[in-house]
């Protein structure tokens, strides 16, 4: 059993949560360890860095090595427990294999995984993200909360780094409701080339629309008001995702795919 020193205990706000998984770019979704250190330092930045973190991999440390179910689906892990001068018990969890490595000073099973997963799995007991280092506790109860709001919101607990994981296929249902919406929306954004719609699929989890947008400037600026906009036309148990083209994941699921939408060209491009 680890000790670890006082951490920053205060609960944090997981704020305006989206229903919507927004990507942007790679080092945003991987760079929890410079989120963590700025929401420590600026409380304004703790939502984000939370929101960041429950669509993002995280590692524990396991005492033995990770047993695969008989059916191959699922694992069973046997946790470490670290405890603070107070004599309260966590489970530790890091933002890197670096961090965890820092921590361990030797080599130690590890196992990868979504956070929010993890949280589901370790609801009824306290963890520290980062231990011995920079870090955050989360209480019990600030595990069930942000592990309620997610499952209010739809949110499933697939990361960018699961991306391999992941298949895609042309909507097996119509979706003409949501391209001629999403289409219109485009109209009117110059900066949006071309939009293709997939459906998005890991495992037996049931299938995601995806629209994936060929576009230049800022994704946030883009993907916030279409998902407000796409949220009046869908309809009941459909949920969507959004996906910028510049990412090498997009440019291998729509590889043949007709785009949806094509921005008419300029007189100027004629």
């Amino acid at each position: 059993m680890h000790c670890i020193s006082r951490k920053n205990k205060e609960e944090w706000e997981i704020g305006q949560l989206s229903p919507f998984k927004i990507y942007h770019n790679q080092e945003e979704i991987m760079n929890l360890d410079e989120l963590l250190k700025a929401a420590i330092k600026d409380p304004s930045k703790r939502s984000i860095f939370l929101q960041t973190l429950i669509r993002s991999d995280v590692y524990v440390i396991c005492r033995n090595p990770v047993v695969t179910g008989e059916d191959g689906e699922g694992v069973r892990m046997d946790l470490i427990t670290i405890q603070n001068p107070e004599g309260d018990l966590f489970i530790p969890f890091f933002t890197s294999h670096r961090a965890l490595q820092q921590f361990a000073k030797r080599y130690v099973e590890c196992y990868k995984l979504n956070c929010l997963r993890l949280f589901d799995l370790i609801q009824n007991v306290s963890a520290v993200l980062n231990p011995n280092s920079y870090g955050k506790e989360f209480s019990s109860q600030e595990i069930k909360s942000i592990l309620m709001i997610a499952k209010n919101l739809h949110i499933k607990a697939i990361s960018y780094n699961e991306a391999e994981t992941i298949s895609y296929r042309l909507p097996l249902k119509n979706v003409t409701h949501i391209t001629r919406a999403a289409a219109r929306f485009f109209a009117d954004q110059p900066n949006v080339d071309r939009a293709f719609i997939l459906e998005m699929m890991r495992g037996s989890e049931k299938p995601q629309i995806l629209i994936i947008v060929d576009m230049i400037g800022n994704t946030r600026k883009l993907f916030v008001p279409l998902a407000r906009t796409l949220s009046k036309v869908l309809r009941g148990g459909e949920h969507l995702c959004f996906l910028s083209y510049e990412t090498t994941t997009a440019k291998k699921a729509v590889y043949g795919v007709t785009p949806f939408y094509i921005r008419k060209k300029r007189f100027f491009e004629k």
